[in-house]
């Protein structure tokens, strides 16, 4: 495909629809510099105008194969239902479905009329980049065109690698702060939003609960005889069992307390509401950058500190792949000073 220079902010589609494989390289650089002259001219004109361009010029061979490859409105419309419908079936958690629908249906606005297939998949995700999106970013909407394409009989394969980013390290002391705040609470806060912020924030740091999975905690998932928490249909539609710990029990019981075995244990709160709690939190005390998955990560490395084996904290956390988990062993490395102490306590090497 030739390219030419195209003004910022105007880079014309008619050009991308020569054809990519072409061997007629003097035929593509002749169509290239007639359509850039026609935009540079500030009359930026559109198919119908370029039939007569061609019309008095060898070109006007190549008018079939632009016209076959734009997509008209109705055709857009038509795949991207039909997408839509696809997915809807597709085992996949809602959040991710609907966060794949909006980055497809970004894709389509971007698109304009060209058509949806492997190469314009890797121009859109080269133009994000240009506009500064993150590597997790840019890996997230990979996966989502790549399964849109695979929907279309389209392969898009590349090679992106997995950013690795450490999460924030928070320590026991700042933790208990938080904590100590909670049970303080805000200004405007009665006994029972204290009582039950301090709960909420004790259930995340010593299970690990992702934020919607302690939302959907009901009273029933709490076996108190057997001092076990149920996470039902966690991420990636998994159940799983959680040991309470002794100081979470009382905490636990009072928020479970009066209420019918189908109620959700933490009232009146939503993903914002706790969210916007935890930070205020932590804010109050002089804390920054807390927020509900902190705590998430806060268990996992507290863990890490103590010496549990990191296949032990995988289970707990719910984590599908070791490499997720093993993630916290680089934020702390104290579970390797045994090894070191190991060396101390003997002869010299």
């Amino acid at each position: 495909m030739v390219t030419v220079p195209i003004v910022s902010g105007h880079r014309t589609r008619l050009i991308d629809l020569l054809d990519p494989q072409s061997n007629d390289a003097a035929l593509a650089e002749a169509i290239a510099a007639s359509l850039y002259a026609r935009l540079t001219d500030g009359k930026k004109k559109g198919l119908s105008s370029l039939k007569s361009l061609f019309a008095e010029s060898s070109l006007r061979e190549c008018l079939p194969l632009a016209e076959s490859s734009l997509y008209n409105l109705q055709q857009m419309t038509d795949v991207f239902s039909a997408y839509r419908k696809h997915l809807d079936i597709c085992d996949l958690d809602p959040k991710t479905k609907a966060r794949y629908l909006e980055i497809v249906n970004s894709f389509r606005k971007w698109l304009g009329k060209r058509r949806p297939d492997a190469t314009t998949a890797q121009e859109y995700l080269a133009y994000l980049r240009s506009q500064g999106y993150r590597p997790r970013s840019i890996l997230l909407y990979y996966h989502a065109l790549r399964l849109f394409l695979g929907f279309r009989g389209i392969q898009l394969n590349l090679k992106l690698r997995k950013p690795r980013e450490l999460p924030p390290y928070h320590s026991h002391e700042e933790i208990e702060a938080l904590i100590a705040q909670a049970e303080i609470g805000l200004y405007h806060q009665k006994p029972w939003h204290k009582e039950r912020n301090k709960a909420m924030i004790l259930t995340f740091c010593y299970t690990g609960v992702r934020k919607q999975e302690l939302l959907n905690l009901r009273v029933s998932d709490i076996d108190f005889e057997r001092r076990l928490l149920l996470v039902r249909q966690g991420k990636g539609r998994k159940d799983r069992m959680i040991p309470l710990s002794e100081r979470l029990i009382a905490p636990l019981r009072s928020q479970c307390a009066g209420k019918n075995a189908r109620d959700t244990v933490y009232v009146g709160l939503n993903p914002r509401s706790v969210y916007r709690v935890i930070t205020r939190l932590a804010r109050a005390c002089g804390l920054q950058g807390i927020h509900p998955h902190t705590l998430r990560h806060y268990f996992a490395t507290r863990l890490v500190e103590l010496g549990v084996n990191i296949r032990v904290i995988q289970e707990l956390l719910g984590h599908a792949d070791l490499s997720t988990t093993a993630i916290y062993l680089d934020i702390s490395p104290m579970h390797l000073k045994s090894a070191i102490d190991a060396l101390d306590n003997n002869a010299p090497i």
